[in-house]
């Protein structure tokens, strides 16, 4: 999963990835699973307009790295993501 998000970082402008999240907001069967999509969507699009900034992108295995670190906080949680 965190290869799918990292290409989904890579190869998506910020208002594509904004819609992207909206649609997971929509289509979410529960509302935790709704604001666990929500946090974890607000963080990637932090992601993305941090990585904008910076003058030298981190490599494929960095970001999967850095996604696949976001998600296990997110799973080991008794919480919402980032909450």
């Amino acid at each position: 999963m965190a290869a799918q998000m990292a290409q989904l970082l890579v190869r998506s402008d910020l208002d594509e990835l904004r819609e992207i999240v909206e649609r997971w907001l929509a289509e979410a069967p529960t509302g935790n699973i709704r604001r666990q999509y929500e946090v974890f969507g607000h963080k990637l699009i932090e992601m993305k307009q941090a990585l904008a900034e910076q003058p030298v992108q981190p490599t494929q295995e960095e970001l999967e790295l850095a996604l696949t670190m976001m998600l296990r906080l997110a799973a080991q949680s008794d919480k919402p993501f980032g909450g």
